[in-house]
């Protein structure tokens, strides 16, 4: 008669509560907290990003708030001073004689955010699945 030998089960049973504390994981909370730190990323590099004049329009950015549409969630990020729209895109000098350049500085941040974002997404999947495995 053939021995097989002895097989112990005791990993794969810690796999198996690993995975069932996986899915235990609310991901409509994860997604949310991984937004509110990319918000917070985006506060702050616009913030850097903002010409520091007075002072003022830079330490006035905020985000408003994080809404959950569908699938997608939303930042919404306000800024309570009227001029803030003409140092971002640019305007006509008071006299009408030239233009003064917009900074761009939430379009600039935005667009960088949106390149590293596949990136911040996995390392924070990964944190996640780190902490579980």
């Amino acid at each position: 008669m053939a021995r097989w030998g002895h097989i112990n089960f005791s990993d794969f049973v810690a796999l198996r509560d690993r995975l069932e504390q996986l899915q235990k994981i609310d991901l409509d909370i994860f997604c949310t907290q991984v937004t509110k730190e990319i918000a917070q990323r985006l506060e702050k590099e616009v913030k850097q990003k903002t010409p520091r004049d007075t002072g003022k329009l830079a330490r006035s950015w905020t985000v408003r708030e994080i809404q959950k549409q569908g699938n997608v969630y939303k930042i919404e990020m306000i800024h309570p001073l009227e001029y803030t729209e003409y140092v971002e895109f640019g305007h006509r000098k008071r006299n009408n004689k030239g233009w003064v350049p917009g900074k761009f500085m939430v379009t600039i941040t935005e667009r960088e955010l949106q390149k590293n974002l596949d990136a911040i997404l996995r390392g924070k999947v990964e944190q996640l699945l780190f902490e579980v495995f």
